[in-house]
């Protein structure tokens, strides 16, 4: 599941998701996060902290909270990413977190990585 407001970052990610035969469900609202993966029943969601932080920070903590998605591995990235933001954010709930760069260039192996986490 991809959860991304920005069009510029979301078509890379989903052709690259779709490269690597993924099953894409796009969402552009945190609010709908939580629904959206009760739903679609996601492997894992790679989630944009760039534009709604709090949002998107809240809907992961709600997931969480969930029983029916609290195990859903969570990548998130935004431009830049400081190692203290990196901490915070996965203290909140996110598996892991990396620069938009890294995810657009790393996906296959961060996808990886965040699934054997869980």
């Amino acid at each position: 599941m991809l959860l991304c407001e920005r069009g510029l970052v979301a078509v890379p990610l989903t052709q690259r998701l779709e490269e690597l035969r993924y099953r894409i469900a796009a969402i552009s609202k945190p609010d709908a996060l939580v629904a959206g993966a009760e739903k679609e029943r996601p492997m894992v969601i790679v989630a944009d902290f760039e534009t709604a932080r709090d949002a998107v920070t809240a809907a992961i903590e709600r997931l969480r909270a969930n029983a029916a998605t609290a195990h859903i591995p969570v990548v998130g990235f935004a431009r830049e990413m400081d190692d203290a933001t990196q901490a915070a954010l996965v203290a909140r709930g996110a598996t892991m977190v990396v620069s938009e760069a890294a995810i657009l260039s790393h996906l296959g192996p961060l996808l990886g990585r965040a699934l054997d986490v869980q």
